[in-house]
């Protein structure tokens, strides 16, 4: 994605990566992502034309090469437009000719209306936004003040400020990176050194920003600190009362809601920059718009902003080009991505967070008039934009570094802007991570600045965890699970390193190897395999399944005669009212997935793809196993026997160390990593977490340490159908027990059960939680961030003992005074509807999900749900808004399922979102065995099902008709008309037989 491309390289330029290597490493970059999304594991063969605009690039043509092994690949001579080329070819050897007149390319079309248009944004130059020139205090002639550098180094801009003992700011400078941060800091440096004129002497430095590590040594920084703490400090210097920030910068976007000036909450943008600033200067530079004021006054002449949504920023220049293209005027364009930006930012940083009413806009895109008018329409509250809010970031560190510098300061000086430097960079051979090494010069120092050294090699840095003894969890843990005897001389059988072998090698090592096969562990997750992985992937899915096929294809190089890859169905239960255990849907298609990207006949490698039930019983799955592989009966069972021991000594140890280290440290704050064991304990998937936490002083529990029983949550969730779902709400129970617990949720893009059952987990929770969402985009930098900002808010926030209201499902009696509302899912919901009606019921079906119901299930849900979640959850929320009807006289209809599709969670959602919103007494109804049907029994399943099934039978044969229809519009009529005969015979409980019978 060019978007997340952006990211890797702004975290690397900030980790001293020199250009060229960046530059490099993105022309090979694209080169793999034109592998995996354009050729979706097709094998490409040479000779290979190169062509297009790209073609130019010769780098391009080195990557191509590079990737594709040498193939022999060419530029032709005309590149750059054999697309025109062929459409002249093409047309010279059709025989028939269009006239064509010349003039039709210079005739104007009017614009189009579009049928969706969003509020003008008004100007509001006297509120809000400081429009007077800033004024900084007198440095008068004499001994220099006391002052307090910060410096805030970010992806886009550079800023530096500094600040007197009273908090005043003395200087600032506001400057792009331009993908060179030393240089920037030195031009700040320089700056504000110019105004300061030497009538100040530095006491402390503090730096923040994604760049805050480098430029910290660089400077010599007393205070290295996160930009959430940061900005709440400059903005709380401006305001001790301000309760929300929004702050939006080039990269990165966050929220912070501080309560009595502490942080209670934060949260940055996940992934996507669709909500930040570099989004909208990217947008205006293709409309030719300069970002700086002129976007602004365009966007406010705007009569009709053009709904452009809140989309990706590589869709969304797709949809600017497609309205230009439809002759949408350039106002109404630049409008729409003023309010496409707020969009982005609420629905996908914010989310359905609580945003206060003394509310701060801080960072460069707060700047931009346009957009604090689209925040203030859409939120319809006072908006502040604070004196100095492009640099408040700086003025934060600066505060900081005033309130933590004790002794003599470090920071050597403002001669630094003149420093000569240099960057180089290596790969290390040391050991298998290979790192690369990136080291910075400064004048006459004899010490390089060394970053990228995973085992601190060549930075000799000595983390805060290292120094107190703290251990490395998910390391011991992983000796614990790969603990087992390898057997040599057999035939040897490939299990990948992913997904679930982090819970259950034990398992299947055992079993394998009491049958005599020699087993083989793919190599531990690294760059190669991702890459591997991502490339030969046809499907897009989660991180993790990407990472097993490169997995499987580590297997196929090591020329192993099995690889072990089965479809896990569900896990073993012990609540018998947790009915279901399931895997989720993509874990269990793992096989089909690989089948579909891996050329088999290449390999002589046969697969293992046995599809294993472990609730029906490890025996039945291992014999099952055994079978296939033709081994001896008595044999397999012993083998069975084995392996349940193993796996039974592998919890059993877990459970110990987990007892041991809640003694050792029963006191110390311990982070617990919410998660499934492979993407919380697979080092290379998750980029070290559990080690970057040591560093930081964090001791990182495993989940499963906490030995988390599902039984503990079967009556509040009895339709909780995914195992590790059940094991994630049951470790949060654990965690409420323990006051020196804090919970970490580490998930993946596009992880479906997680879109669900994360919401639980939050609301479950009486402590701050923070969540990390990691796949291959992911960079170091914003990780360690997110840590650092964590760690501040929970030593600044007492812990909170919430009354949870238990959510024990309750009996469902449908009152007859209630009007049940179905959602529209075509003609049937009106069965439903007709059924309910037979019943003596009366019922509704809401009208057609519309833009309105997107944008106001936007506002509830995460973006992570699937569609129609989203479009339901606007729905209902638009009846309740609009029927007039008091709360006692609604009910929702929702259907339900038993997994594991998301679908069977639906109505969990929607209850606890109109709970949290006030509605307690409006109740979702499912109907199904468990409640009796609500009360009514199979006679309603029965009515139901066959008005359902006669209007599914009447709707296939309209669509098979009409195409072919003689008199337009006839089909419709008869389908209608045989319709609503069907709704009228369900309401009088009669026999549809004869209608179905006439209608055929």
């Amino acid at each position: 994605c060019a978007v997340f491309a952006k990211s890797d390289m702004i975290h690397l330029q900030q980790k001293a990566t020199p250009n060229e290597d960046i530059t490099m490493g993105l022309c090979e970059a694209l080169a793999r992502s034109y592998k995996s999304n354009i050729a979706r594991g097709k094998d490409l063969k040479g000779p290979i034309s190169f062509q297009g605009g790209v073609a130019a690039n010769q780098a391009m043509l080195v990557a191509f090469k590079k990737v594709l092994k040498g193939e022999n690949i060419m530029v032709p001579l005309h590149y750059f437009s054999l697309g025109a080329l062929g459409a002249a070819l093409s047309l010279m050897e059709k025989k028939e000719r269009v006239p064509f007149d010349p003039e039709c390319l210079t005739k104007e079309f009017p614009p189009p209306q579009e049928k969706e248009s969003l509020p003008r944004l008004i100007s509001d130059e006297h509120k809000n936004i400081p429009s007077e020139p800033e004024k900084y205090p007198e440095l008068k002639e004499g001994e220099p003040i006391d002052a307090y550098l910060g410096i805030d180094i970010g992806s886009v801009s550079t800023n530096v400020a500094v600040i007197d003992k009273r908090k005043n700011l003395l200087a600032k400078s506001y400057l792009p990176t331009a993908g060179k941060p030393i240089k920037a800091v030195q031009e700040g440096l320089k700056e504000v050194k110019e105004k300061c004129a030497g009538r100040v002497k530095i006491r402390g430095a503090g730096t923040t920003g994604s760049g805050r590590y480098m430029i910290g040594s660089f400077v010599g920084a007393d205070v290295i600190k996160n930009e959430i703490t940061t900005q709440a400090k400059g903005a709380l210097n401006v305001d001790t009362n301000v309760d929300t920030i929004f702050e939006i910068g080039g990269q990165d976007s966050k929220f912070i809601s501080l309560e009595r000036e502490v942080v209670i909450d934060f949260t940055m943008n996940k992934a996507c920059a669709a909500g930040t600033g570099s989004f909208l200067e990217e947008q205006g530079e293709e409309l030719k718009i300069n970002i700086k004021r002129e976007f602004e006054e365009v966007a406010f002449s705007s009569t009709s902003p053009a709904d452009l949504g809140d989309r990706c920023t590589v869709f969304m220049e797709s949809a600017l080009f497609e309205r230009l293209q439809r002759g949408v005027s350039i106002p109404d364009l630049v409008a729409g991505l003023a309010y496409s930006v707020v969009y982005n930012y609420l629905n996908k940083v914010v989310e359905n967070r609580k945003i206060g009413e003394n509310i701060f806009f801080q960072g460069g895109t707060a700047c931009n008039k346009s957009v604090v008018a689209a925040f203030r329409e859409i939120l319809g509250k006072k908006i502040t934009v604070p004196p100095h809010n492009e640099v408040l970031g700086a003025v934060g560190a600066a505060i900081v570094a005033m309130e933590e510098t004790k002794t003599e300061t470090k920071f050597k000086g403002f001669g630094l802007s003149e420093v000569e430097y240099r960057m180089e960079s290596f790969e290390c051979q040391d050991c298998p991570n290979h790192c690369k090494v990136n080291q910075v010069w400064v004048g006459e120092e004899k010490k390089p600045l060394t970053y990228g050294d995973r085992c601190d090699k060549y930075s000799g840095k000595e983390g805060k965890g290292k120094k107190i003894g703290l251990p490395n969890l998910v390391r011991e843990r992983g000796k614990l699970l790969f603990s087992a005897k390898k057997i040599k001389g057999g035939k040897k059988i490939g299990i990948p390193r992913a997904l679930h072998t982090y819970e259950l090698s034990p398992l299947w090592e055992s079993f394998f190897s009491k049958l005599g096969y020699e087993v083989v562990i793919s190599d531990h997750t690294n760059d190669e395999i991702i890459h591997g992985g991502v490339e030969m992937m046809v499907a897009e899915t989660c991180f993790p399944i990407k990472v097993t096929h490169g997995h499987v294809l580590n297997l196929l190089e090591k020329n192993v005669d099995y690889i072990f890859l089965p479809s896990i169905i569900d896990f073993e239960g012990s609540d018998s009212q947790l009915k279901r255990t399931y895997n989720c849907p993509w874990s269990q298609a793992l096989p089909y997935f690989v089948n579909s990207a891996i050329e088999r006949k290449a390999y002589s490698t046969q697969f293992l793809e046995p599809a294993i039930s472990l609730r029906e019983g490890v025996e039945k799955a291992l014999k099952i196993l055994g079978d296939q592989l033709g081994e001896n009966p008595v044999r397999v069972r012993n083998a069975v026997k084995a392996a349940r021991k193993a796996q039974s000594t592998f919890y059993q140890r877990l459970k110990i160390k987990g007892s041991e280290i809640m003694r050792r440290f029963g006191k110390r704050k311990a982070f617990v990593l919410i998660s499934r064991p492979y993407n919380g304990c697979d080092p290379g998937l998750n980029l070290d977490i559990a080690e970057k936490m040591r560093e930081l002083g964090m001791l990182a529990i495993p989940m499963d340490f906490l030995q988390p029983d599902p039984s503990l949550i079967s009556a509040e969730y009895p339709h909780m159908y995914w195992g590790y779902g059940q094991k994630i709400l049951a470790a949060a129970k654990r965690i409420k027990e323990t006051d020196n617990l804090y919970p970490i949720y580490i998930t993946n893009f596009a992880c479906g059960p997680d879109s669900f059952v994360s919401k639980y987990f939050l609301e479950e929770m009486d402590r701050p939680t923070l969540e990390l969402q990691i796949d291959e985009h992911s960079a170091e930098a914003g990780i360690i961030t997110r840590l650092e900002a964590f760690l501040d808010s929970i030593r600044n926030k007492k812990l909170l003992r919430e009354t949870k209201v238990e959510k024990v499902p309750q009996p469902i009696h449908l009152s007859k005074e209630r009007v049940i509302y179905i959602p529209y899912m075509d003609d049937h919901s009106y069965a439903l509807k007709a059924t309910f009606e037979a019943m003596g019921q009366e019922a509704e079906v809401m009208e057609i999900s519309d833009l309105e119901s997107l944008r106001q299930g936007q506002g509830y849900t995460t973006g992570r749900e699937c569609y129609p979640c989203i479009l339901t959850t606007g729905d209902i929320l638009k009846v309740i808004k609009k029927s007039g009807l008091p709360e006692k006289r609604l009910a929702f209809f929702m259907g339900t399922a038993q997994g594991p599709c998301r679908f069977g969670q639906y109505r969990s959602f929607h209850q606890q979102l109109l709970r949290k919103l006030g509605y307690a007494d409006i109740p979702i109804i499912s109907l199904d065995a468990e409640n009796s049907y609500g009360g009514y029994g199979t006679r309603f399943t029965k009515l139901a099902w066959s008005a359902i099934a006669s209007i599914d039978i009447l709707r296939k044969v309209q669509r098979l008709i009409r195409p072919d229809e003689v008199n337009k519009g006839e089909t419709n009529k008869v389908y209608e008309k045989y319709r609503d005969e069907i709704l009228k015979a369900v309401r009088c409980k009669r026999g549809l037989t004869p209608i179905m019978k006439e209608a055929a």
